[in-house]
């Protein structure tokens, strides 16, 4: 019973009562004392009263992590777990510490699942061996609570999983199950969780590079997210809608999609949406329309954006991205040591997973190739350039597949190595 004295202490104490206020006029104070210090039992009655009192259920005063308890635990965890993956320190770790202590004594309720998927979710990222069997209890708790919502964005964890692990067939495979058993008459997904689910089988289908199903579901989410009047996935549904219009070289597209982004970013005040407009825009220039005095200037635009975003940050992710930009541009326009000075800064994104952005990451090799050849040095050309033919050899056919893989082929002619 200590357990249970210490929780009517801890409790009486975050509400500021003393011994005599909360004993009331149904118990002593000296017999509330010996409870709280685990030496006296209360009857059902005592622990009803004292409940009562606390303003609580009995059954929670019974529970090894009481519903006050695990909401407050929440709450701190909610808020480590909604920092920036950009921002993250060591807050995954704090999680399991805070989490640990009471994840094997959680009882059914939103809270104890929702304390477990977080749990499970920070265990696989911190790679855990344990993770998915706090996953699976995630799981089985939202079931039993008919928290179907809960249960299917959930499942969705899997699946992306597999695409971060390149997997890509696999994770389309696990996503499509996965929203078929929710799809039936007895379940009722709510918008959102209906929008994420046509957002991810739109980005799957494009991963395993069927565009046409790709294309379909995305107009099938933009038709539903209209019908339910909702803006939940609006602007990453423009942003995938805009990149597909400039891949498949559809002008009326890329500018009707382009133009919604910014008008969204201008409504919801969302610098990011804004500032990606004008990265796809100069993305286009540079790749498509070889345009390169408009690629910078619209990527002048994106970096202004991008400093007004992350006022303290001065090597945030946008500069990367710049860097690759800008480093086409400059070959484009004859500045090739200025070009491959950028270039060579650029890294591939660790957190990038989706086969056309590990494409676009990857003509940095055969920018960089092309800056050698015409510096002369065909060694580290070809070089280069074999780097991102093997990368991309296993991805889709896109644009910059066919551009990487002749570049390599064109230098090893002209080294005369074929």
């Amino acid at each position: 019973m200590d357990t249970l004295g210490l929780r009517i202490r801890k409790l009486r104490k975050q509400q500021k009562l003393t011994l005599e206020a909360l004993a009331g006029d149904q118990l002593t104070k000296g017999m509330l004392s010996l409870i709280e210090n685990g030496k006296a039992q209360p009857s059902m009655e005592s622990l009803s009263y004292i409940a009562g009192r606390l303003g609580i259920e009995s059954s929670e005063l019974m529970e090894d992590v009481s519903q006050t308890e695990k909401r407050s635990l929440l709450a701190q965890v909610e808020k480590l777990y909604k920092v920036d993956y950009a921002e993250l320190h060591d807050e995954h770790q704090q999680i399991i510490e805070l989490v640990q202590p009471v994840v094997d004594k959680l009882s059914i309720s939103y809270e104890s699942a929702r304390l477990l998927e977080i749990y499970s979710k920070c265990g696989y990222h911190l790679k855990r061996e344990d993770w998915e069997s706090y996953y699976n209890q995630a799981m089985k708790l939202y079931e039993q609570l008919h928290l179907y919502n809960q249960w299917a964005s959930l499942a969705m964890f899997k699946g992306l999983i597999k695409f971060n692990q390149h997997a890509y067939e696999e994770a389309l495979a696990i996503i499509l199950e996965e929203h078929a058993r929710f799809d039936s008459p007895a379940i009722k997904l709510d918008a959102v969780t209906t929008l994420d689910y046509m957002y991810i089988e739109s980005i799957l289908y494009s991963a395993v590079g069927r565009y046409e199903e790709s294309q379909l579901k995305m107009n099938e989410a933009l038709s539903y997210s209209k019908e339910e009047r909702i803006f939940y996935r609006i602007d990453d549904l423009y942003r995938l809608a805009g990149a597909q219009a400039i891949i498949n070289g559809n002008e009326e597209d890329r500018e009707y999609y382009l133009r919604k982004v910014r008008q969204y970013g201008e409504f919801a005040e969302n610098l990011f949406s804004t500032a990606i407009a004008e990265f796809l825009e100069a993305h286009y220039y540079n790749s498509y329309a070889h345009e390169y005095e408009k690629a910078l200037t619209h990527l002048e635009r994106f970096l202004k954006l991008g400093k007004e975003m992350y006022k303290d940050k001065t090597d945030h992710e946008g500069n990367n991205h710049y860097l690759l930009e800008k480093g086409k541009a400059l070959f484009g326009l004859g500045q090739v040591n200025e070009a491959l000075t950028l270039l060579n800064q650029y890294k591939v994104p660790e957190y990038v997973h989706h086969p056309l952005d590990l494409s676009i990451s990857y003509e940095v090799h055969a920018y960089r190739a092309k800056c050698y050849a015409k510096l002369g040095d065909n060694e580290k050309a070809v070089k280069e350039a074999k780097i991102g033919h093997d990368l991309i050899l296993p991805l889709p056919e896109t644009p910059y597949k066919t551009f990487i893989l002749q570049t390599y082929n064109d230098l090893l002619k002209s080294s005369g190595s074929l």
